[in-house]
Formats: C-alpha cells, sequence, structure tokens
C-alpha cells in the first residue's frame, strides 16, 4: 500500500453544528481548531481538509443543558467526524485534542462541545470528486 493509500484512508468528513450568528472569524477559528486536533490525533496530513458548517435558527438546535458534562450554553455545537475506523486511544486522544484545541483557540468551552466519531465507513465509501471511488486513486 502506498503512502497516498494510507493518507486517503484517513479522510475525515467533519460536519459542525452550531447555532448561526458567529463571526466568520469565530468558524474559522473553530475549522482550525478542529482540523489542528486531527492532524495532531489522527495522524492527518496538513491538506486533509474537508469540513462543513451547518448553522441552525435560534431554538432550531435543541440539547439538555446539564445532561452528562454540562452545564451548557447557547454556544453548545456538536462535532462529528465521519472516517474509517480508529482504535479507541486514538479516538480519545482526539476528544481531549478536539476540546482543548477549541477552549485555547476559539474560546469555546468544553462543556459546550459534543463529539461524535461515525467510523462505519470504509475507503470505497467516498468520491473525492469525478465520480470515482476513493479506492481506485
Amino acid at each position: 500500500m502506498s503512502s497516498r493509500d494510507l493518507e486517503i484512508k484517513k479522510m475525515p468528513l467533519v460536519t459542525i453544528t452550531l447555532t448561526k450568528g458567529k463571526s466568520q472569524q469565530y468558524i474559522d477559528q473553530v475549522s482550525a481548531s478542529i482540523n489542528s486536533a486531527l492532524i495532531e490525533s489522527y495522524l492527518l496530513p496538513p491538506g486533509d481538509l474537508f469540513q462543513r458548517f451547518i448553522q441552525l435558527e435560534p431554538g432550531s438546535l435543541i440539547y439538555d443543558r446539564h445532561y452528562g458534562g454540562g452545564p451548557r450554553s447557547d454556544d453548545f455545537m456538536i462535532v462529528e467526524v465521519k472516517s474509517d475506523a480508529r482504535r479507541r486511544d486514538e479516538k480519545n486522544a482526539a476528544f481531549e485534542s478536539i476540546v482543548e484545541h477549541l477552549s485555547k483557540s476559539a474560546g469555546v468551552r468544553p462543556e459546550d462541545v459534543l463529539i461524535i466519531f461515525d467510523a462505519r465507513s470504509t475507503i470505497e465509501d467516498f468520491s473525492l470528486g469525478n465520480g470515482i471511488s476513493a479506492n481506485k486513486l
């Protein structure tokens, strides 16, 4: 397997869901924080960046402010990482790294970050463009 194959297999798609009203600077800081954390904890190459931000109207992101880790504020966000399978220690390191980077760079409170890893995808579940399966690259 080539190093290119290894890089492609690590590619995550990250979806960040939060309430509308944040500045572009804040969005950029959140994006960079999560990307840096995944480069550090998932050992991704620096150019491996695929993110989408879903910004909901106030009142459309409904969550319990105290369940399992609160109290949460209006700055609550959900970070979903869809990727290939990871070991438990890699996921735990990524949980910690994401929250640490978000806190330091973007000022996000750790209580306001819910992280979900969806590792059911394999390389053949992705097409990076041109309708070609990523496992054929």
